[in-house]
């Protein structure tokens, strides 16, 4: 059986410049053709809010990542780009995508 240890997950690779936003699909086909014993929101090196909230909104992917990177809870990034024109710009596609997932949070009620 695989661990934890067996591979790098896509968040790390992410993180470390290796991966990109559009290599997630890559992750999940490798995990889908492995063997690995952990569930693939493990696998892919999220919690299970995280993987939760990206599956039912890509776009929060970014923030994820974001928020990781500097070491901050959850959804964290989203506050901070929904309430500055200057967070918005520099880490969002586009001010309402950053709105959009806001909104989504505060109405799924996970922040």
């Amino acid at each position: 059986m695989s661990s934890k240890t067996d591979h790098e997950s896509f968040v790390e690779a992410a993180l470390s410049g290796r991966a990109s936003l559009d290599d997630l699909d890559d992750f999940v086909d490798a995990w889908h053709d492995g063997d690995s014993d952990l569930p693939l929101h493990e696998y892919l090196g999220m919690t299970w809010d995280e993987y939760r909230t990206c599956t039912e909104r890509p776009e929060s992917l970014r923030y994820i990542l974001a928020d990781r990177k500097h070491d901050r809870p959850f959804a964290e990034e989203v506050l901070a780009a929904s309430h500055s024109d200057y967070a918005l710009a520099a880490r969002a596609e586009s001010e309402e995508q950053a709105k959009g997932v806001y909104e989504w949070l505060v109405t799924t009620g996970r922040i």
